[in-house]
């Protein structure tokens, strides 16, 4: 099942977000790409019920998410911040398990289940054997590993991620959107990505969508809208597109 946009309105003093309509294809990774100021992290959080939004203008299949709470909602969506604000330093091990609180009733402790299902996060993203680990003395890469360790151990369908790579060297850049493309394909989830790096976004998603101003310029497969035009109107710079042994690259 896609999940679907349909007249979304939400704003704050200075700015509106009004998406008409928008599907997110189930299965595969799509990144929201466009200016800083594009709205595309305010998206992102009305998706994940972070922000409200009216009813009947988010669909996962024919479900309104507007009435999916709770236990329900964090089988279903999981979100994963730029860079959470932490007021205790947590153990990694401690920090994953955050991901299975819906899932543990008030006052109890983890149970044997949360505890593999965790386990199992941090070796899917390459951290097994830090789970003791301050939180605070990983390297920015790490953290950033940590947080989608967190997203897997709640087992949600689909997967919103704000900024993954931001502030991020170029290794650990491809690390984080290896494990994105890696979601999609063997876990089966739905993967929603807010990016500012167009050239991570190209090669890396299945889908764009394209933002400006609050408002959606175009969505589809790369082959579909990549476009310099479109390219030039949502950056407000020249961008050229190069074809290289099949792909398509871009260059400012």
């Amino acid at each position: 099942m896609s999940v679907r946009v349909r007249e979304l309105d939400f704003g704050y003093e200075t700015f509106r977000l009004h998406v008409r309509e928008l599907a997110f294809a189930e299965q595969k990774v799509t990144c929201i790409v466009g200016r800083n100021g594009a709205g595309k992290s305010t998206l992102l959080k009305c998706l994940a019920g972070i922000l409200p939004f009216p009813k009947r203008s988010l669909f996962w299949g024919d479900r309104d998410l507007a009435s999916v709470k709770g236990r329900s909602r964090a089988g279903l969506i999981s979100y994963v911040p730029q860079e959470p604000a932490l007021a205790l330093n947590y153990s990694v091990l401690d920090f994953v398990l955050m991901g299975r609180a819906s899932f543990i009733s008030p006052f109890a402790v983890p149970g044997l289940e949360d505890i593999r299902l965790a386990h199992e996060a941090l070796r899917y993203v390459g951290l097994g054997g830090l789970e003791d680990r301050e939180y605070s003395r990983l390297s920015g890469g790490e953290r950033r590993l940590v947080l989608i360790a967190r997203t897997l151990a709640q087992n949600a369908e689909i997967l919103l991620l704000d900024e993954p790579t931001t502030f991020l060297d170029p290794k650990n850049e491809v690390d984080v959107m290896d494990i994105c493309r890696r979601l999609a394909v063997d876990r089966k989830r739905t993967i929603i990505i807010t990016l500012h790096n167009l050239e991570m976004a190209v090669k890396y998603s299945d889908r764009l969508v394209f933002m400006k101003k609050g408002e959606i310029l175009a969505g589809g497969t790369t082959a579909e809208v990549l476009d310099e035009r479109l390219l030039a109107e949502v950056f407000d710079i020249p961008i050229s597109i190069v074809n290289l042994d099949g792909r398509k690259l871009v260059v400012r």
